[in-house]
């Protein structure tokens, strides 16, 4: 027993998960804390500043994306490492460049978007935080290759942190958005700074580097732009769906809900973050047999772990919501938004298998496709069908299930397995998963009452017992052995 708690201890995944998983139950408790204090109203505000930083995020041409998969692949060529950072930074100066045309050219025209959620009272911080928070991405990204987490665990921890104090000094509701955006700024601010003193690789501007790398991250992130942007802006036009056609006050207990459910997923992505890079540079070694044990492992591991956390938390959400009378009636858009998310978090797997074999091309053509779908369809649930703002996530639900299906026939195709509905629902979605998925999406959008839940759960146990059981055993081997999934 010593031997293994003196390896856990000394365990770089398990540091930077513990600290990462510590920093999301902050983010949790600060997600509570904010909606209390700032009620629905305020918190639609807040929920919509939030959604332009994300909008803000995506507008990269793809350099960051291509960048990771393409350090990935090299990360044993320093040579090359130089020329793709010096590349990348120089392109993020120019993007920071256009970002300032574009909020001077907002200032001069005298225009007023987003009126209702006061948003010309919060851009020059909102444009700060965006350049801020691209330099940022590129260099945790960097860091994660040169498996350096101390660095990255700074970063994702201090906002948190910095938020998590101010709440419980900061009372007043417009005094206590503009604070939250200075914690964020000057977190972002000194994240930068630790990034730049600890990078360990030379930049260097010079133009016949740059002339070689930067077309080289355009042609490759293009595609991979386009992939992100629309697989990242199904779930933003949702939101932004829902900001547009219904009240303030409704897009505040969206954002509710969905910050919620968001906090809950993002366990999974800490993981699926660290992984990542691995997944590339093995799937890129054209392994046929290595990939399909690789997406075997995931799949019996990583999804069956989402969906038992996804239904204990619909089981707590009661629990959790007693504190907050406000936000009471929010179960069923809590529980619809958390069942969305499910497959959000699925899509990485095939999608890897597509990146390594440089299908970039066709993963944004089916992310723009399920985009398009995903409008349409919260447009028609919104205008045409006119229910209740809860609803509108079921467009997103749709998609991201739509999205799956086909990542898992093309991905299928470049393994040469055989495509069949039987073989591509089983992998996506086996019966073990979708008959207790059905029931609770039922008794969701029927009201039923909570205790069917305990039902679903019993059920998901017993169908899912053999798979449950070896997640321990793939736990205690994380644990062992950090090689598992040494970054």
């Amino acid at each position: 027993m010593l031997p293994i708690v003196k390896t856990v201890i000394k365990n770089k995944i398990v540091g930077y998960v513990s600290t990462r998983y510590l920093t999301m139950g902050i983010q949790f408790v600060n997600s509570f804390i904010i909606a209390a204090l700032l009620g629905p109203i305020y918190l639609g505000i807040w929920g919509f500043i939030n959604l332009v930083l994300q909008y803000a995020a995506q507008f990269n041409l793809g350099v960051p994306h291509s960048l990771n998969v393409m350090l990935a692949i090299n990360r044993d060529d320093d040579k090359k490492t130089q020329d793709l950072m010096s590349a990348a930074i120089f392109f993020y100066l120019v993007l920071s460049v256009v970002f300032l045309a574009l909020l001077s050219f907002y200032s001069f025209l005298g225009l007023n978007w987003g009126a209702k959620f006061q948003f010309s009272d919060y851009i020059i911080p909102v444009f700060l935080i965006a350049v801020l928070t691209h330099f940022n991405n590129l260099f945790t990204n960097y860091f994660r290759i040169r498996n350096k987490l101390k660095e990255i665990m700074f970063f994702q921890s201090i906002v948190p942190v910095m938020t998590l104090v101010i709440l419980f000094i900061v009372r007043d509701k417009e005094l206590l958005i503009n604070v939250l955006l200075a914690v964020m700024l000057i977190g972002q601010f000194f994240s930068l700074a630790i990034y730049l003193f600890k990078l360990d690789v030379k930049i260097s501007f010079r133009q016949s580097s740059i002339a070689v790398v930067m077309p080289q991250l355009l042609h490759r992130g293009f595609y991979l732009f386009i992939y992100n942007a629309c697989f990242y802006l199904i779930l933003i036009s949702t939101r932004t769906v829902v900001s547009a056609y219904y009240d303030v006050i409704e897009f505040g207990y969206f954002t509710f809900s969905f910050t919620l459910a968001n906090a809950i997923m993002l366990l999974f992505d800490s993981f699926s973050f660290l992984i990542y890079p691995k997944i590339i540079n093995r799937l890129n070694k054209r392994d046929q047999k290595q990939t399909a044990t690789i997406l075997s492992y995931v799949r019996n591991g990583y999804i069956v772990a989402i969906h038992l956390i996804m239904y204990s938390f619909i089981l707590l959400f009661p629990l959790l919501i007693m504190l907050f009378p406000k936000y009471q009636e929010q179960f069923k858009c809590f529980a619809l938004i958390v069942m969305s998310l499910v497959f959000y978090s699925n899509c990485f797997i095939y999608s890897s298998v597509m990146t390594a074999n440089s299908k970039e091309k066709q993963l944004g053509g089916i992310a723009l496709a399920v985009l398009i779908l995903n409008i349409i369809l919260a447009l028609v649930i919104a205008l045409v069908l006119k229910w209740s703002y809860e609803y509108v996530i079921l467009a997103t639900l749709v998609a991201y299930f739509v999205y799956n299906i086909i990542l898992t026939l093309f991905s299928n195709g470049l393994m040469t397995i055989r495509n069949s509905f039987k073989t591509v629902f089983a992998d996506n979605f086996p019966l073990s998963l979708f008959v207790p998925y059905s029931l609770c999406l039922l008794f969701v959008v029927t009201d039923q009452s909570h205790y069917t839940y305990w039902g679903v759960l019993l059920l998901f146990i017993v169908l899912n017992f053999k798979k449950i059981k070896n997640l321990a055993g793939i736990v205690q081997r994380i644990l062992k052995d950090p090689k598992i999934i040494n970054i």
